[in-house]
This record gives structure tokens, C-alpha cells and sequence, in this order.
């Protein structure tokens, strides 16, 4: 009977904690609950109850929206895919092999260059958002091109990438890659067939955290592809076809279709990595 007295034993911290946690929650999700329900109404409903759930007897549920949404969007939901599997690919392509480099090399200079790549980390986008547009657009011409999106988020992406992926290389046991030296495998195997697959957690991390970049990014896209419409990504064409008045059959239900149609592919891509994304952070945290 102690026993079980003892295991039912509930402190008031933990209480506390677990009311946070719901408080935190909820706030969180309401707002997506407000986006899902209010895509299922018509936009008179909206007005009178935005909280209410969709769907009376008189009333039923409206689907059309996510029809005509798709149509407004269909496009740039493409160009987003595009762009963000570019980003995804650039940035743990090099990365991984800077890392490798930074991780298995001895050069001269190799702890001064690696503190320079992580005190890019310091310097707020913000404050580089003028010369870095000046140097695209302008010196480069990659204005209203997907390279002028593509190729800055990938070097803005990669002092973040090289310092968690070095440190997982590094953390690999040196006797792994020597008996893999020992049976003829070169740097270029070695990095393959042993260090990717060994840091995959990470690597499911850092490609996660870029695709939310390359999916919400809207100044950056916005400034390189205005005047481009054909071209643009997901957040930018929703931002400028929603919030246009020329159109009077875009109303409030598509708009709020349109929203959860855009959120959907990033949803998707957390329920397939989720266990490595989680995996890598926590693991992450354990080494550094």
C-alpha cells in the first residue's frame, strides 16, 4: 500500500507544469482551429461566429473554397517545391561536405576558419538584406530568377548546417574511419558509405529547418521575384493574390482554404521525418 501511495504521489510542480503545458497548447492550436473550421463556412458564417464549427442542418459543410483556392495557388505551391528541394540540396550537400572536411582534415588555419564560418551565426539577416540584394540583383542579374532565391538562402543557411554536422562527423569513433583507411576505402567513401549515413538525424534536422525556410520566406522572395509572378513561391503568391481587391471572388472562406492548403505540405513532411528530427535534436543536444 506504501508502495502504491507513493507511485500516485503527485507534486505540485508537476501540476504546474502540466497547466502550462495545456495553457501553451492551446494557444498554439486554437489558431489553426480557427483556420480549419472558418475554411468550411460560408463567408457570412464567418462573420456572424468565427469560433462556431462548421455545418448546421439549414447550413452544411462548404467545400467549394478548397477548389477555388487550389486554383489560385496550384502554381506557386509547385514553384515552392522547387525551390525548397533546391535549398535542401545545396545546403546539406555542402555542409556535410564542409563539415567532413572541418571534422577528419588537419590544414593550417582549420580552428580560425571554422570560427569565421560561426560567427556568420551572429549577424541578424536583417542587417545584410540591403548589400545582399544590391549584390544579387544588381552585380549578379539573378533578379526574377529562382537562383536569386536559391543560391543566398543556400550560404545563409550553411554556418548553421557545417557546425551541427561537424560536430556529429567529429563525434564518430577516429577507429570507424581507420579500419575503413586500412581496407582501401578513400576520404569520398569513407564520407558516403560511413559519416552521412551515421549523422542522418541530423542531416533530417538541418533539411526540415530548411524547408520551413525556403517555404515561409516572403521578403527575401518577394524583393528577388517581384514583378515575376509566374515565379512566385507559396507565401508570396498567397500575400499578393489574397490581399488583392481585384478579384471580388476570392472572400474570406478561400482565403482561409488556401491557407490550410499551403500549411498541408509542411505538415505532411514533419509526420515522415518527425522521429529523425526529433532524434537529431535531441542527440544534438547530448554533444555540444
Amino acid at each position: 500500500m506504501a508502495e502504491e501511495k507513493r507511485k500516485l504521489h503527485i507534486r505540485p510542480g508537476q501540476i504546474a507544469v502540466h497547466v502550462v503545458i495545456i495553457i501553451l497548447l492551446f494557444l498554439v492550436l486554437f489558431p489553426f482551429y480557427i483556420l480549419i473550421v472558418n475554411s468550411f463556412k460560408l463567408p457570412k458564417d464567418i462573420l456572424v461566429n468565427p469560433f462556431s464549427f462548421p455545418g448546421t442542418a439549414e447550413v452544411p459543410m462548404v467545400l467549394g473554397a478548397y477548389g477555388t483556392a487550389w486554383g489560385y495557388i496550384k502554381n506557386y505551391l509547385w514553384n515552392s517545391v522547387v525551390v525548397a528541394f533546391l535549398e535542401i540540396a545545396g545546403v546539406l550537400i555542402v555542409a556535410s561536405v564542409a563539415a567532413y572536411g572541418f571534422a577528419r582534415f588537419r590544414f593550417i588555419g582549420k580552428n580560425i576558419f571554422f570560427t569565421i564560418f560561426l560567427s556568420f551565426m551572429m549577424i541578424p539577416g536583417i542587417l545584410t538584406l540591403a548589400p545582399q540584394y544590391a549584390l544579387v540583383y544588381s552585380t549578379f542579374g539573378m533578379g526574377q530568377k529562382y537562383s536569386g532565391v536559391v543560391l543566398p538562402a543556400i550560404a545563409g543557411g550553411l554556418p548553421v548546417g557545417i557546425f551541427l554536422i561537424r560536430t556529429f562527423f567529429a563525434g564518430v569513433p577516429d577507429s570507424i574511419f581507420e579500419a575503413a583507411e586500412l581496407d582501401g576505402a578513400s576520404h569520398f567513401r569513407r564520407f558516403l558509405m560511413m559519416a552521412v549515413p551515421l549523422s542522418l538525424p541530423i542531416l533530417f534536422t538541418i533539411g526540415l529547418s530548411t524547408l520551413l525556410g525556403a517555404w515561409n520566406d516572403i521578403i527575401w522572395a518577394r524583393l528577388i521575384l517581384y514583378g515575376k509572378e509566374n515565379l512566385y513561391t507559396i507565401s508570396v503568391g498567397v500575400f499578393v493574390v489574397f490581399n488583392s481587391d481585384t478579384n471580388k471572388s476570392i472572400t474570406d472562406t478561400v482565403i482561409y482554404a488556401g491557407y490550410c492548403i499551403a500549411s498541408l505540405p509542411l505538415v505532411i513532411a514533419f509526420c515522415f521525418t518527425s522521429k529523425q528530427f526529433i532524434k537529431g535534436l535531441t542527440t544534438g543536444a547530448i554533444k555540444m
